[in-house]
């Protein structure tokens, strides 16, 4: 392996002091002078890893005043049915589908009691890699009944919200989800398809959508942690 550039030694450890907090949002970062003397670099090295930072989201550079910390995550409220896609894209992020694969299955027993079908329905299953600003941000699986969405197998990389798509293409209407939301570590397999190292934190949500009571779709979603947060309102006390 050749050696690590300066610029991304920088970069990373800038990077990792914005995400530990040292470094706050919406705070100024130390000026280039007091950059190149933190790390011990030129200030070509300091401007290199600036632009690269800038372009990951994290940081804003203000000609002439400047470079400010961003708040690089996407928050996505649990008060309303929304979806990852559509959270990214309100943040500002351009988010796009890649290798996108429906094929059809059979509901299992699990897959049956989800989505209230009996066991060997055919299910449509559509697996994909949400990427914002050209990087992977999630690993995305869902489950429909085939019927209600016929020859949806047509519609492969034709879609990157899959909400919005079901909403014009089919006229189904998300009404409310039951989500169940945890935290793992990537395996080898997601850890490859997220471009992270194995081990790397990762937020999970499992949601069941609805269609009045009908369960119409599950969701299955693994997201880098560091990029996503989730936000719930909650009113009154159940003891």
């Amino acid at each position: 392996m050749g050696k690590v550039p300066a610029y991304m030694v920088v970069h990373d450890l800038i990077k990792l002091k914005i995400k530990d907090g040292t470094y706050p949002v919406s705070e100024f970062l130390p000026t280039e002078p007091e950059l190149e003397k933190i790390y011990k670099v030129s200030r070509t090295t300091i401007r290199t890893a600036m632009e690269i930072l800038k372009d990951e989201g994290l940081v804003e550079i203000r000609q002439g005043r400047g470079t400010i910390v961003l708040d690089s995550r996407a928050i996505q409220s649990l008060n309303k049915v929304t979806s990852v896609t559509e959270c990214l894209r309100n943040r500002g992020f351009d988010v796009r589908t890649k290798s996108m694969y429906i094929d059809i299955i059979y509901a299992t027993e699990r897959l049956g009691k989800e989505l209230n079908q009996p066991i060997g329905t055919p299910i449509a299953r559509i697996q994909r890699i949400q990427l914002i600003n050209e990087k992977p941000i999630a690993i995305i699986k869902d489950y429909l009944p085939y019927a209600l969405v016929p020859n949806i197998e047509q519609f492969t990389n034709k879609f990157n919200g899959l909400y919005e798509f079901l909403e014009q293409q089919y006229h189904l209407e998300i009404e409310s989800a039951d989500d169940k939301i945890f935290a793992k570590s990537a395996d080898f397999a997601e850890s490859e398809m997220l471009a992270v190292l194995p081990g790397t934190a990762l937020l999970c949500i499992q949601r069941i959508c609805y269609k009045g009571a009908q369960p119409i779709l599950s969701d299955d979603v693994c997201i880098l942690g560091d990029q996503y947060e989730l936000s719930i309102s909650s009113r009154g006390r159940n003891k």
